[in-house]
């Protein structure tokens, strides 16, 4: 999950896997959430298919946080919004 989490950071802000990682990392220091946890609520924000599991509200919250705004803006997904 962290694999992924880290490719939509680097396919949104064209960065490279070392500073996807410590974007990851400075999230999940700031909101008080396990790295994997966050990292498995980015993917669920970017996929949106909805819940993948047990994640909690925290880290939830803490994805749209920091990358909701960044996901609405990205040319994917304004071609999916109706």
């Amino acid at each position: 999950m962290l694999d992924t989490a880290e490719g939509v950071l680097i396919g949104l802000r064209g960065c490279d896997t070392d500073s996807a990682f410590h974007e990851l990392v400075r999230a999940a220091q700031i909101h008080v959430v396990p790295i994997f946890t966050i990292a498995s609520a980015l993917v669920e924000l970017a996929s949106g298919a909805g819940e993948f599991g047990d994640l909690p509200g925290r880290a939830r919250s803490a994805a749209r946080d920091e990358w909701g705004r960044l996901l609405d803006a990205s040319p994917r997904r304004a071609r999916n919004s109706p």
